[in-house]
């Protein structure tokens, strides 16, 4: 049985539809190419927001799964002390490892 994995995105208000399905289509390859099996995708659409970002880490915590990607870090912030903070968090609160495309 293969390892879960689940996606995080940071929607932009002005995102097309298109674009969001297509990064969400390059993670669930990536995990499949990594050997994972992709469960979902959680997407926060509100600037600023962390709710889904909190949701993501209950649902580590639940289905005991220790992998995330997104396309980008800048997905969790632009701000890099706010960014290494949400990084830690996933890490300490889920013993999750973040990757991104570029990673491997």
């Amino acid at each position: 049985m293969k390892p879960l994995m689940y996606g995080y995105i940071r929607v932009a208000s002005d995102a097309p539809d298109d674009e969001v399905d297509g990064i969400e289509r390059q993670m669930r390859c990536f995990a499949e190419a990594e050997g994972f099996s992709y469960a979902t995708t959680f997407y926060e659409y509100q600037n600023g927001s962390q709710a889904a970002f909190n949701e993501l880490i209950q649902e580590l915590r639940r289905a005991e799964a220790r992998h995330v990607v997104m396309p980008s870090l800048e997905h969790l912030s632009s701000h890099r002390i706010l960014c290494a903070s949400m990084v830690e968090r996933l890490e300490t609160d889920a013993d999750a490892l973040v990757l991104t495309p570029g990673d491997t």
